[in-house]
């Protein structure tokens, strides 16, 4: 994840070390009516300020990042793989 982050513009840079968090399991939703959940680890997290409406995610099992979105519905709908955290990050 570092060698991601030297990559990203100094916007993208400042925003990522603002939101990461301490990684912790989490389960998301893979479909949209909520009805189906896999284990994530979430990577940033909202903080109340220069939130996006995405967060980052790491899939253990594809080896990728990816982003979760809580939808309207209220599901927190996991997007899928987005690839590198710098891809990941460059896809908000």
């Amino acid at each position: 994840m570092q060698e991601g982050l030297a990559v990203l513009a100094p916007h993208l840079r400042d925003w990522v070390r603002s939101h990461l968090i301490q990684p912790r399991q989490v389960s998301f939703s893979i479909n949209q009516d909520g009805t189906s959940f896999k284990t994530l680890w979430l990577i940033t997290d909202h903080v109340g300020k220069d939130d996006s409406s995405y967060r980052i995610v790491y899939d253990e099992d594809e080896q990728d990042f990816g982003l979760e979105v809580t939808i309207d519905t209220g599901v927190e709908w996991y997007m899928g793989s987005y690839g590198t955290f710098s891809e990941t990050v460059e896809n908000m």
